[in-house]
């Protein structure tokens, strides 16, 4: 198993990543670390867009299929996240490739912000759950569009 620099080990990762790691040459360890590293960003970036968009979709009270486009992202994201004992697949892979840290975000982001991602991502994604099951508990006909909003928002004060 791979000793990551935190505290958390990977509980099934490793069955993956090692074998990887073993097959790729060293002198194309370099390449594939910045490939790596480049799809681990692209990830994080789409995971935390996702949650995101699901939440400011509960927000607005829209259940439709770019709500359920984002939380199949953010769960999907959470359940492997979690299951790994919040170690990232990606980030032993990483470090088994020689990285110092395979975590995007002691890479790109500084520490205070890295080390508060969870509680933040899992706060705005409850959040978004909480405001998603509302919208879902109300009749169709309770719901009303943005387009329902624009309209009364143009309306001149002679119209009312």
């Amino acid at each position: 198993m791979t000793v990551l620099p935190s505290s958390r080990q990977p509980i099934w990762s490793d069955t993956l990543t090692v074998p990887l790691a073993a097959v790729i040459p060293p002198a194309r360890r370099a390449l594939a670390l910045r490939a790596i590293k480049a799809f681990h960003t692209a990830a994080f970036v789409a995971i935390s867009a996702a949650i995101l968009l699901f939440t400011w979709e509960g927000m607005r009270g829209r259940r439709g299929p770019v709500a359920r486009a984002a939380a199949a992202i953010a769960v999907a994201e959470t359940i492997v996240y979690a299951s790994n004992n919040q170690v990232c697949p990606l980030t032993p892979l990483a470090e088994q490739l020689g990285a110092t840290s395979g975590s995007v975000t002691d890479i790109y982001l500084p520490a205070w912000i890295s080390e508060r991602i969870p509680v933040v991502g899992g706060s705005v994604l409850l959040i978004g759950l909480v405001a998603q099951v509302v919208v879902w508990r109300r009749r169709p006909g309770d719901v009303t569009s943005a387009r329902d909003h624009d309209h009364f928002t143009r309306r001149s004060p002679r119209d009312l």
